[in-house]
């Protein structure tokens, strides 16, 4: 059983090997890639291995936290198919097939990829973006992170997003599509909806459900 002291050590682990990771999709973005990053208890099965494993001449995996081994990962990361990563930065496999996918509104494979397989259970999915030079970050099938590569801004809204999860209110606004005329008619812009799921901006919350009374 682990303790708060280890699950705190764990947490921050992962936290940098998610900001590395980060970084090195900026460097990625000419060319496009995907990373998925398994946290403690990640689900199993989600891929389909290609390429044989690699190690570094002292036996070790690559790993994305090391300076060193970052160029590496960096060329694997070009190839088709995605770079898994575990919660140490230890990168498991490069170019393999994933097997979930969803849409994600505007964007290609590779965006649908990164939105179906972050939906599964501690999995978390780092997006570069070839069409539009951005990084992303996927949790739980949302884009939690947009960011332009170009500013290192985070893109309008999505910095500060709040994912309202299976309540009345959501389901109306999925049903009924007021997504969309919220957005466009809405001087302050309120709701965005991602691959089904309502997704609303924390300021714009009681602005939004006041709609409803």
């Amino acid at each position: 059983m682990l303790t708060k002291r280890h699950a705190a050590k764990g947490s921050v682990l992962e936290e940098k090997v998610i900001e590395a990771c980060m970084d090195l999709a900026f460097q990625c973005v000419k060319e496009g890639s995907l990373f998925v990053i398994e946290l403690d208890g990640a689900s199993a099965g989600y891929y389909t291995k290609v390429f044989h494993s690699l190690i570094r001449d002292d036996k070790k995996k690559l790993n994305v936290t090391v300076e060193s081994d970052k160029p590496i990962i960096k060329n694997l990361a070009a190839l088709d198919g995605a770079v898994i990563l575990n919660n140490r930065g230890d990168m498991r496999e490069f170019g393999v097939t994933l097997k979930k996918q969803m849409t994600f509104f505007g964007h290609g494979k590779r965006h649908a990829f990164a939105v179906g397989t972050s939906r599964l259970r501690g999995l978390v999915c780092i997006l570069a973006s070839e069409e539009d030079k951005h990084v992303r970050l996927f949790r739980e099938g949302v884009c939690v992170a947009d960011v332009d590569s170009r500013t290192r801004v985070p893109a309008k809204l999505k910095h500060r997003l709040v994912r309202v999860l299976d309540t009345p209110l959501s389901k109306v606004l999925v049903a009924s599509g007021i997504t969309a005329s919220i957005l466009t008619l809405n001087p302050i812009p309120a709701i965005v909806t991602i691959t089904g799921s309502s997704v609303i901006v924390s300021y714009g919350f009681d602005r939004l459900k006041a709609l409803f009374k």
